[in-house]
């Protein structure tokens, strides 16, 4: 095929849903139509290694890239708890004061309590059941990726990334209330004030995992020698390998809920002092591992097809070891922690030794221009679930429509519309620009539309699942 026809094809690419190699978020143009690449808008390059040798005379450096993302299940249960706690708490408060000036009995305030008990038990069960949040965000090296074409020895490609993530969730232990009449009738007495947090005796806790990954990326890619069959159809073939170094960090911590509850109430930072360090952390004691990719690209005339291959190795990455030996821990707060998480690993609720590991995993996608490229649609699938970081899985089908004029001056617009085939409930909806070839803003939002904007709170809590916003400036040449 001659190269003047190329040139303009090339600029629609094939990629895979994730930047770089195992950074389990969207950045860029992906953030708004998921694993569909374009030079104009950007994100070429940076996901199917076969891709710089694909766009021909166009590069592209970034000089800013960033996103972030926060997913999310049961925010309704979330916002139910939280409001049936406080008035829990304060009806308790409430009887105890009635107490005082004998309006109530010893007997009303015990009762009081046990309804306090069982709420607080339910509600936490619930909790652990529904809720988890998973905020995190992705910055891409500036000045990458870095393309250099050596003629027949193909193309090489340099770019690095960073990727911060954390997943929290509630694990749930019988949860009691440890106080009897006699208590009741001394607190009163000396006129102090009764605290139900003072009285919890459970295991309850919250559960955050950490991710902090470095990704440090060569890849080679090169146009494949013609054969008959694709001399014959016009198709124009390249393939491309990729090597990925990572440095990562994952580890994972258990703060107890009857601390937590204590603070939110007298404004300790001790606690939050130590989810800080803990947090900190995650940027030192690195290990290391090497993933392998490969991709090909199939165009002929406006219509490119993408086929990336992940993990091809199948690298395991450690999570630092929770529990273990607790008797030996001199701290008293650390011990708790450690005996916690004990008793979550023997009921199966947690894992001490865990690993992830990068499975290998297919995606295609299929693109088409029109109007010398003014138009563009395009599609993209992961042929099997793949899970993230923290074990939720996933399985991606994205659509995509770009408007792209010529002039430089004309904003390009994005739309994107995507579905989790594990999960098809809710509905991803993405929206991007480019402003003046340079400037790019990316948004998307996963809901179930239907509930979005119900009248019922819980209901509408629900309906969220996850939202992105991303700004990314760079040049092309």
């Amino acid at each position: 095929m001659k190269r003047s026809i190329l040139i303009p094809i090339s600029l629609l690419c094939a990629t895979v849903a994730w930047a770089d190699t195992i950074n389990y978020l969207n950045s860029g143009p992906a953030v708004t139509f998921g694993p569909i690449s374009n030079a104009k808008v950007g994100s070429s390059g940076r996901f199917n290694p076969a891709v710089p040798a694909t766009n021909g005379d166009v590069s592209r450096i970034s000089i800013l890239d960033l996103s972030a993302n926060v997913q999310l299940r049961g925010l309704g249960e979330f916002n139910t708890v939280i409001e049936n706690m406080t008035d829990k708490v304060d009806s308790i408060a409430t009887t105890f004061e009635d107490f005082g000036t004998g309006d109530a009995s010893v007997g009303d305030v015990l009762s009081g309590i046990n309804t306090l008990e069982s709420t607080f038990d339910d509600n936490i069960e619930l909790l652990a059941d529904s809720f988890y949040i998973k905020p995190g965000a992705i910055v891409s090296l500036p000045l990458t990726p870095w393309n250099f074409k050596s003629g027949s020895f193909g193309t090489f490609s340099l770019s690095g990334s960073s990727l911060t993530q954390a997943r929290a969730s509630i694990l749930h232990g019988p949860i009691a209330f440890d106080i009897d009449a006699q208590q009741i009738i001394d607190s009163s007495a000396d006129d102090e004030e009764l605290d139900p947090i003072d009285f919890i005796r459970t295991t309850s806790s919250l559960y955050l995992k950490q991710a902090q990954v470095f990704n440090a990326d060569i890849a080679w890619s090169r146009e494949l020698p013609a054969i008959d069959f694709t001399s014959r159809q016009g198709i124009n073939a390249v393939a491309g390998l990729r090597a990925t170094l990572i440095a990562y960090n994952l580890q994972k911590n258990l703060y107890p809920i009857k601390e937590l509850a204590r603070q939110a109430t007298d404004d300790s930072g001790v606690l939050m002092d130590d989810i800080t360090d803990d947090i900190t952390g995650g940027f030192s004691d690195f290990n290391y591992n090497v993933s392998l990719d490969a991709g090909i690209t199939l165009q002929r005339q406006e219509t490119l097809l993408g086929i990336t291959l992940y993990h091809l190795n199948s690298p395991e990455l450690d999570y630092d070891v929770l529990g273990g030996n607790c008797a030996s821990i001199t701290d008293a707060n650390d011990q708790l922690d450690c005996f916690h998480a004990e008793f979550f690993a023997s009921i199966g609720d947690i894992t001490l030794q865990e690993s992830h590991r990068l499975t290998p995993s297919m995606t295609v996608d299929i693109s088409h221009t029109f109007l010398d490229n003014s138009v563009a649609v395009a599609g993209a699938i992961d042929l099997w679930r793949k899970n993230d970081l923290f074990g939720d899985q996933s399985q991606q089908l994205n659509l995509g429509l770009m408007l792209q004029p010529t002039q430089w001056y004309w904003p390009r617009l994005r739309l994107g519309y995507g579905k989790d085939l594990l999960d098809p409930e809710p509905t991803q909806l993405g929206l991007g620009l480019s402003l003046f070839n340079f400037l790019q803003i990316d948004t998307q939002i996963t809901a179930v539309l239907a509930d979005l904007f119900s009248d019922d709170l819980s209901t509408q809590g629900n309906s969220l699942r996850s939202a992105s916003a991303s700004a990314s400036i760079n040049l092309a040449f």
